[in-house]
């Protein structure tokens, strides 16, 4: 069996040298492939690239990884759970709209990171795997707000609407140039709810 380790020596006071061991599990991995992904894209992410920039062999990642697809598919996982699972979860344990609104926008500010998504993106256009994921991704996140605005008004279209411009919203905000700032975006999006509410109950 391929151990998940490799061995470094370091030097203590100068002169005697102590045998480390250092373990690669399956997080390093995928951390590292996010690096590579915001700098080189998905066309930079080979087994290759992988190794070399961990300095570690193959039956190290094999060790992991039944193959690269497997890769891709773990990496992808944890992308879907950090950007979209684990933010409605927490969000959706709020009781109000506001709160949950609060929650929503405090969480995905936190965990975006628009290099890497503009990444997976380009990569789904071409990648029949990358695409289910960022298709699924999307789903979860127009749904949520949905949800949202569910609670708002029973005007099917309006939530609807409110939905899909808010998801844009968001998206677009991080991915032009320059990427509008929090402070920003903050107050856009506080705005934004605000023209919505207006438009739910007119004065």
């Amino acid at each position: 069996m391929v151990k998940p380790y490799h061995t470094v020596w370091f030097a203590i006071n100068g002169s005697t040298m102590k045998k480390v061991t250092i373990k690669t599990d399956r997080t390093t991995w995928v951390s590292q492939g996010f690096k590579i992904l915001r700098t080189k894209g998905a066309g930079g992410l080979t087994i290759e690239n992988l190794t070399r920039s961990l300095k570690k062999t193959k039956g190290s990642f094999y060790h992991h990884f039944k193959n690269r697809e497997d890769y891709s598919r773990q990496l992808l996982e944890q992308w879907e759970r950090s950007q979209a699972i684990e933010i409605i979860r927490h969000s959706e344990q709020e009781k109000t709209p506001e709160a949950i609104n609060e929650t929503l926008v405090t969480l995905s500010e936190k965990s975006m990171d628009p290099k890497t998504e503009v990444a997976i993106r380009a990569w789904a256009l071409r990648d029949e795997l990358a695409r289910e994921f960022q298709e699924r991704i999307d789903t979860r996140r127009v749904d949520f707000l949905k949800s949202l605005f569910s609670l708002m008004t029973a005007d099917k279209d309006k939530v609807e609407l409110f939905s899909l411009i808010r998801y844009c919203f968001y998206i677009g905000s991080h991915q032009i140039i320059p990427a509008m700032d929090e402070k920003s975006y903050k107050q856009h999006l506080t705005a934004l709810m605000e023209m919505f509410k207006h438009t739910i109950h007119p004065q």
